[in-house]
């Protein structure tokens, strides 16, 4: 039997989407997830001098929003509907909480930093909870260098 000590798991967490930047413009991003068929459409965080020129290219960033009203779910996987257009249902992971401001970060098919609702709070969900949720229009997605 082996008694080694096994090495501390790593733990961070980090909330930055990996994405290609399909198109952007003042009202609109269009980010695709790589590895999936998902065409996210989403405000700039940021101003445009920011954002790829060129489409289809590479870029990091956050991607921000805020929960209708969050719950938690105990069967499905993780998922944004519609696959293409502004996420409306929203189902993921909590992998990290900031309970300072009231938000969640949640994994579903990438990192999203989520605004709770009123009458809501961060510390009434733990890490690892799959949860689910209608999202208020106008996430944004915030390059970063």
């Amino acid at each position: 039997m082996n008694t080694s000590p096994r090495p501390a798991a790593d733990t961070a967490v980090s909330d930055v989407a990996r994405v290609r930047v399909e198109s952007a413009s003042d009202a609109e991003v269009i980010l695709a997830l790589p590895g999936t068929n998902y065409r996210l459409h989403l405000k700039p965080g940021a101003s445009l001098a920011s954002f790829p020129t060129e489409p289809g290219r590479r870029a990091k960033g956050v991607i921000r929003g805020r929960a209708l009203r969050m719950h938690r779910s105990h069967a499905g996987g993780s998922f944004i509907e519609p696959i293409e257009g502004h996420p409306r249902i929203v189902q993921g992971s909590v992998i990290a909480a900031d309970l300072d401001r009231n938000r969640l970060l949640i994994h579903a098919a990438v990192p999203i930093w989520l605004d709770l609702c009123d009458g809501q709070l961060a510390s009434d969900f733990q890490t690892g909870d799959m949860v689910n949720f209608y999202a208020e229009s106008g996430m944004t997605f915030t390059p970063q260098a």
